[in-house]
């Protein structure tokens, strides 16, 4: 059984092939190593499920799944989840990049830290030019800080899956499509958890 799970949705990027590629390698190039990386395809029709076949076709810890038709992320997260074997869940986005340490330090921190629930980090913010800002979070997120916007960046998050499991993972429903990421951090925050960046 492995440590941790990074769970991936992607849907039509044939035309992003390259950003795809990076994020793909930024997991598979992480310090640490003992991870099972699960990519969903939602129901893409453009090539993109064989493009990423492609680019993980000599990687024995990615499982690449997909959706019979599009569903949207929250669904393809929650089937992630569904075959996720980690004690860790990370989150990871196919138009992101992550630092190669970032695995290694993540989980050290929640081996070191049991109060806390996730950890999430400061971005870097880039473009096809290099990096163009940055994005600070707060580092001790209170019930108060959800008052305008997410606290936590969703592609940068770890969370405890026994903390998912008990908050009943993502919602599927139309009123949380688009805000997945703030409606699951809040209610993990409802249920007296807390997240540390």
């Amino acid at each position: 059984m492995c440590k941790i799970s990074i769970i991936m949705g992607i849907y039509k990027m044939i035309n992003k092939k390259d950003i795809v590629k990076l994020a793909i390698d930024s997991i598979l190039n992480q310090t640490y190593r003992d991870f099972e990386f699960i990519i969903c395809d939602d129901g893409s029709n453009d090539g993109t499920y064989e493009m990423v076949q492609d680019l993980i076709e000599n990687d024995k810890r990615v499982i690449l799944i997909k959706n019979n038709e599009n569903k949207g992320l929250a669904y393809s997260l929650n089937h992630c989840l569904s075959i996720a074997k980690g004690k860790y869940i990370a989150r990871m986005d196919a138009d992101d990049i992550s630092m190669p340490n970032r695995l290694e330090k993540q989980i050290k921190f929640l081996d070191e830290h049991l109060e806390y629930a996730m950890v999430g980090c400061n971005l870097l913010l880039i473009n096809d030019k290099g990096v163009w800002g940055k994005r600070i979070l707060a580092e001790k997120p209170t019930k108060k800080s959800f008052l305008f916007t997410s606290p936590f960046c969703h592609p940068a998050i770890v969370m405890r899956k026994e903390i998912l499991d008990k908050v009943n993972n993502y919602k599927v429903e139309k009123i949380t499509r688009r805000a997945e990421d703030y409606d699951l951090f809040m209610r993990i925050y409802a249920n007296g958890y807390k997240g540390y960046n």
